[in-house]
């Protein structure tokens, strides 16, 4: 792709916050504007003083937050006039971008085909799992986001996909409903490309994983091994948003059940309070360290110090925490088998179901085997290089160009 291009990016999550999904799209911006492409991000309302940015637009939040804390966008006509507004004065805008099916996600499908650009979708949210697993009301849950998005983005209802339960079901529309949408749609896994297409999904769905930084990635690596710690307890490292789907307060109670073991939790989230009260009840506070939100630099630094990543997530597509831990040789201990498509093959342990008792077998296990943590570092180095951001780029732009091409296409045959 020779001319430089200007893309809109709508997400729902200012790039300012907490987040794989935010972490992911720094990167992404980065890469893009290092290409000598030009990046407007569309999107939410950070909590709090954030410093203003020249290519950001922040659209209207409405005065309730989501599970997660953050600010909620609607596609309002407000919000429309902005976006409109911001395309005439930084235009012209060559296509939209998109990463997430909320409000922003919304926006950004509807503005594309006001303005008649090429609209991508990102997708990567395994909506339907966190709903009927961690929802305090998981069919009405589902049934108001259907209902919602549906106002917006109607879709004419597909056939079931078999296996899916009602909840199940619902939670889906809106995923297909928003990919059926766009013009084309990427996706970091093939598990998740597979299961977008068993439920009707015909767009052309691209697989292309997310990525690191790599002069973040190439600062880290240059400072000096960590000292090793022979004789002293297993170092756990747990990263991530303290929230109920990402399953901390089950990381606490892993720990707990490990003697040998000490645990390093870094994030923040609607669940840190309850994450101090655990570790206070259960006299834990000289073996679980809580260190609060930090940037992705420390995370990665303290993954050079720590002997195995603990992922209690089960309900992520891919996880940037995976990816992270790829790259800094952390041998990873996980429970979903979805990840395995992105753990590397003998680099971490994949426990027998999402239980606290089978995380902390194989935990104790390797507490008591250490010998097991050098060969998962060696099967780990040979693809510590696969998440770095340029890896990834040039999938991305040939994407662009294919939805730029078929748009030029397209408009040549009207004429």
């Amino acid at each position: 792709m020779a001319e430089s291009l200007h893309i809109a990016l709508f997400t729902d999550f200012h790039p300012a916050t907490l987040g794989g999904v935010q972490t992911a799209m720094r990167s992404l911006c980065d890469a893009l504007r290092a290409q000598g492409h030009r990046v407007t991000i569309f999107c939410a309302p950070a909590p709090g003083s954030v410093p203003t940015d020249a290519d950001t637009v922040l659209l209207r939040s409405v005065p309730f937050s989501m599970s997660n804390g953050l600010p909620v966008v609607l596609p309002t006509r407000a919000n429309q006039r902005l976006i409109d507004d911001a395309f005439t004065e930084r235009g012209p805008i060559d296509l939209v971008h998109s990463l997430t099916t909320y409000g922003c996600g919304i926006s950004g499908i509807r503005a594309a085909r006001r303005h008649d650009i090429p609209i991508i979708q990102t997708m990567q949210s395994r909506d339907d799992t966190v709903i009927e697993k961690y929802s305090p009301a998981p069919f009405m849950a589902a049934l108001t986001m259907r209902l919602l998005h549906g106002w917006f983005v109607p879709r004419r209802r597909q056939p079931p996909f078999a296996g899916d339960t009602r909840t199940t079901r619902l939670a889906w529309r809106p995923l297909i409903a928003h990919a059926q949408a766009t013009d084309h749609v990427i996706v970091p896994t093939h598990h998740f490309a597979r299961r977008l297409a068993a439920r009707g999904v015909d767009r052309p769905i691209h697989v292309v994983s997310n990525g690191i930084d790599d002069a973040l990635l190439d600062r880290i690596r240059s400072a000096p091994d960590p000292a090793p710690n022979p004789g002293e307890p297993l170092r756990a490292l747990w990263c991530g948003r303290l929230s109920q789907e990402k399953r901390p307060l089950e990381a606490i109670e892993v720990a707990r059940l490990v003697e040998d073991c000490t645990l390093d939790i870094y994030g923040s989230g609607p669940l840190a309070d309850s994450a101090r009260t655990a570790i206070t009840a259960a006299n834990l506070s000289h073996r679980v360290h809580l260190h609060g939100e930090v940037d992705q630099s420390d995370c990665l630094t303290a993954m050079r110090t720590h002997d195995v990543l603990l992922l209690t997530s089960d309900c992520d597509t891919q996880g940037m925490v995976l990816l992270e831990a790829v790259a800094m040789g952390l041998p990873v201990l996980y429970c979903d088998p979805e990840l395995s498509e992105t753990v590397p093959e003998d680099g971490g342990v994949r426990t027998v179901n999402p239980s606290v008792e089978s995380f902390a077998t194989e935990l104790n296990s390797l507490a008591e085997d250490r010998t097991r943590l050098p060969l998962m570092r060696k099967s780990l180095a040979a693809h510590a290089d696969e998440p770095r951001q340029s890896n990834h780029i040039t999938e991305i732009l040939s994407v662009y160009t294919a939805a730029l091409a078929a748009r030029s296409r397209k408009g040549r045959n009207i004429s």
